[in-house]
């Protein structure tokens, strides 16, 4: 990617981003914003902002730092849009949740009926806390990387990750999933 960089292909640079972390991003977004298209508009607004700022990529991170650096910003622009908008056009608040009936990332996992009690487990964590758990349980950074990313300290965001994961446990124990 540095070489394409390095010759002005960006269009190469982005699709060699694309084919690595595209995946990986994309259940970031699900993960964070918890809509499939949501998150597939945010994946896309990812993508289309690398693309717009390779040529300024100042390599002090790697490429996947900086990605999932994006996708973060975006995923809690995300979330503070759908939240305004819900508070400007909620007329009941006893209305169902829709229902998630795309397909999306997860659907390899062996045992899908785990995935609805929980997203909306990780839905119930603070954004900063849901960011911490799914770089580090779903995309498999490091504390070191997610510190990078976040510009936060790695023993903060380990201890976030240790103080969510007993929430997580009680929020799963009473949908009825005992780990």
């Amino acid at each position: 990617m540095l070489a394409a960089l390095d010759r002005d292909d960006r269009r190469g640079a982005l699709t060699l981003l694309m084919r690595l972390y595209g995946d990986a991003i994309y259940r970031y977004c699900q993960g964070m914003v918890l809509d499939p298209d949501q998150a597939a508009d945010v994946h896309q607004t990812v993508f289309v902002e690398a693309w717009r700022d390779l040529p300024r990529f100042s390599r002090r991170s790697s490429f996947k730092t900086w990605l999932f650096a994006i996708a973060r910003h975006r995923c809690l622009d995300a979330l503070k849009i759908g939240k305004r908008r819900r508070a400007r056009f909620t007329a009941d608040d006893d209305a169902p949740e829709p229902t998630d009936a795309a397909p999306n990332a997860e659907d390899s996992l062996s045992d899908r009926s785990l995935l609805p009690p929980l997203e909306r487990c990780l839905g119930e964590l603070r954004p900063d806390s849901r960011t911490a758990v799914l770089l580090r349980f779903q995309d498999a950074l490091s504390y070191e990387e997610m510190g990078k990313l976040v510009g936060e300290l790695p023993g903060s965001l380990q201890a976030r990750v240790a103080r969510s994961m007993p929430v997580l446990r009680k929020c799963l124990e009473s949908a009825g999933i005992t780990l």
